[in-house]
């Protein structure tokens, strides 16, 4: 077993590693959305912890399943367009508990 199979948290094999789900029920994510330039709305998720969670591959995910641009930038997802109808539904998809998610 090589040292990348290893998780660097727990010390388990990465296959049946669990730090990224405990992770996830731990997070208490806000979802608001704010106009920009011109009139632009951009959705921003915040809260998630950035040191237990991939920000890059978690944006990654949100902008394939809502079909928008976005990026991550100081531990805030920011995603084009007004996504909070969805929002709740998707990152419950990712597996982060509904309750845990507020929207305004």
């Amino acid at each position: 077993m090589s040292f990348d199979e290893i998780c660097s948290i727990c010390s388990l094999p990465k296959d049946i590693c669990r730090c990224q789900e405990l992770a996830k029920s731990e997070q208490r994510i806000k979802v608001h959305t704010e106009r920009r330039k011109w009139g632009r709305e951009v959705t921003l998720v915040s809260g998630i912890d950035s040191r237990e969670i991939s920000l890059s591959e978690l944006v990654t995910k949100l902008k394939n399943k809502l079909a928008c641009g976005g990026s991550a930038k100081d531990g805030v997802i920011l995603l084009m367009g007004d996504h909070r109808h969805r929002l709740r539904e998707v990152l419950a998809e990712l597996g982060f508990p509904s309750d845990n998610i507020d929207i305004s």
